[in-house]
C-alpha cells in the first residue's frame, strides 16, 4: 500500500504545477481586458488543482495511514489501484479537455464560449462531465477501500489494527 500511496502523493505533486500552470491563462486574460466575460480556463485550474493536487495527495495520505487502522487485503488494494487510474486519467482529462478541447472546439465553432452556442458548450461541458463521473466512481471506490479496510473496536475508543491473512 505504501507504493500506491506514494504514487498518488506524486501524482498530485504534478498536477499541482499543471494547475498552476492552467491558472495563468485566467489571469492573463483578465490582465489583457477580459474582464467583461469569464475565461474559460478558471473552472480547468479549479478542479485540476482541488482534484488533482489536493484529492490525489490526501487519498495517497489516508492509504499510507490505513495499515494503522486495520487490514488491507488484496482486493481492497485492487480497488485502490482501480481508483488511482480512475483519478489520474480523469484529472488529466479534464486538463486536456478544458485547454485541447476548448481550443479544438473554439475553431470549429469560433467564440462558442463567449457567445454561447448550446450544441458546442453543452458538448465541451459533456466531456468533461464524464471526466468528473470517473473521478466520482473512483471516490466511491476509495470510500469502500477505507470501509472494508478499518473497523472500531467495540468500546470506540481506538480503531483495531488486524492482521491480513
Amino acid at each position: 500500500m505504501s507504493n500506491l500511496s506514494l504514487r498518488f502523493v506524486r501524482w498530485g505533486a504534478v498536477l499541482l504545477l499543471f494547475g498552476l500552470w492552467t491558472g495563468y491563462g485566467p489571469l492573463a486574460h483578465y490582465l489583457h481586458g477580459g474582464v467583461h466575460a469569464s475565461c474559460p480556463w478558471a473552472p480547468v485550474h479549479a478542479h485540476v488543482v482541488l482534484l488533482g493536487w489536493v484529492g490525489l495527495t490526501l487519498f495517497g495520505l489516508v492509504y499510507r495511514r490505513l495499515p494503522d487502522w486495520g487490514t488491507v487485503d488484496r482486493r481492497s488494494l485492487a480497488l485502490a489501484r482501480i481508483h488511482f487510474v480512475l483519478s489520474v486519467t480523469s484529472v488529466a482529462g479534464v486538463f486536456a479537455n478544458g485547454i485541447i478541447g476548448y481550443r479544438v472546439l473554439d475553431r470549429l465553432a469560433p467564440g462558442f464560449y463567449y457567445e454561447p452556442k448550446k450544441a458546442t458548450l453543452n458538448l465541451w461541458l459533456s466531456i468533461d462531465g464524464w471526466f468528473l463521473t470517473g473521478f466520482a466512481l473512483g471516490c466511491v471506490l476509495f470510500l469502500i477501500v477505507v470501509f472494508r479496510s478499518t473497523r472500531y473496536e467495540r468500546n470506540g475508543a481506538e480503531p483495531v489494527r488486524r492482521v491480513a491473512g
